[in-house]
């Protein structure tokens, strides 16, 4: 999967494990962190549409403004990506996004490039984009559970929605603020979540869809399923809100909080064309009721989205999954590629003990 040439560029084989886009996303973000040019090849390889799709093609170019690196002549489509970050760091940057190329990738490729970045504050205005778009996290997922387990660990991203954007026209507008810890990172030590304190979400529907009470219908779907012995009542706080955007669109966020500090989410459930308003309900309430019933103290969506924070943070990690997906174990295998540190996986009466040692 790696190779470190003559020249002392990390290469690395893109089509490795889940041989997808955060192989991109985390290798390009953690170039700049280590100051150190890349190679990657096979990018996308086995997928449908290989190479670049639009929000890895910004994301790369947003990191040359970043840090006034360089990169061979990329477009959508490219399978082989050279950069080199450079050392100009700018604290704001302007992203136009033409179509719903998701916004929360974006903040992705950004975020892991700005961990041991030398200014206080760096803001990304975004124009264009999707909030809410298959294959990726929803924005509620991220401002709820995946920015304040940064918080936690002492990183700090800000994701403000000024507009919503759903599939195909996106036309979302955000501004993303970060601020890098400016001692160490604080390393995660989570082996039980305690006891369930609330449970809150959010559903975002699209105007044109207010008459049919799309939202309202999902919320009484959501709570018609909930297994009544797994929560009280009150513990629920899901919200209904709509949204003009260009394009019709629906996407549900529900997250639980514990009393060990532990955050976690369903994975963001949208609406499609031909599924009813209560399926789209019954779909998330059963996501909830199987999160409710499990021992990980962080979700399967969160689990590979918090590692590279965790290989920056000095001292060991410990926490426990579900599952182990493939996603995950190709963010570990990709990690050891820049960070000198080794991690173990142990499997558990329900589920894995996962440690970064």
């Amino acid at each position: 999967m790696f190779n470190l040439n003559q020249d002392n560029i990390l290469q690395i084989d893109g089509s490795f494990g889940e041989g997808g886009g955060s192989i991109v996303r985390i290798s390009s973000g953690l170039a700049c962190v280590k100051n150190i040019p890349i190679e990657i090849n096979n990018i996308r390889f086995n997928r449908k549409n290989p190479g670049l799709r639009l929000q890895h093609l910004v994301g790369i170019r947003n990191l040359v403004k970043l840090t006034g690196g360089t990169t061979n002549e990329i477009d959508v489509g490219s399978t082989l990506v050279k950069f080199n970050p450079g050392s100009e760091w700018n604290t704001d940057l302007s992203v136009q996004i033409r179509t719903a190329g998701n916004i929360g990738m974006l903040s992705q490729t950004v975020y892991n490039a700005l961990y041991l970045a030398p200014h206080q504050k760096y803001q990304v205005y975004v124009n264009g984009g999707g909030t809410y778009g298959t294959h990726a996290a929803g924005s509620s997922y991220l401002s709820n559970v995946i920015f304040p387990i940064f918080k936690n660990l002492g990183y700090s991203v800000n994701l403000d929605i000024k507009k919503h954007g759903f599939y195909p026209k996106g036309g979302g507008k955000a501004i993303i603020t970060i601020i890098p810890s400016s001692s160490s990172y604080k390393n995660l030590i989570l082996e039980e979540r305690g006891e369930l304190e609330e449970i809150k979400g959010h559903i975002h529907v699209e105007n044109r869809l207010k008459k049919p009470q799309v939202a309202e219908r999902i919320l009484s779907s959501i709570l018609k399923n909930i297994k009544p012995n797994l929560i009280r009542s009150n513990e629920i706080q899901i919200t209904t809100n709509y949204h003009e955007s260009l394009s019709v669109g629906v996407g549900v966020d529900i997250w639980c909080k514990y009393s060990s500090g532990a955050i976690l989410g369903i994975g963001t459930t949208l609406g499609k064309r031909g599924v009813s308003s209560e399926k789209v309900g019954i779909i998330a309430a059963n996501k909830l009721n199987f999160l409710l019933e499990s021992y990980e103290t962080v979700d399967e969506y969160a689990s590979d989205q918090i590692l590279p924070l965790l290989f920056v943070a000095k001292e060991a990690s410990k926490f426990v999954i579900r599952k182990k997906t493939m996603h995950f174990l190709t963010n570990l295998e990709l990690l050891k590629g820049f960070f000198n540190r080794d991690f173990k996986i142990k499997k558990a009466e329900k589920g894995y003990i996962v440690q970064i040692v």
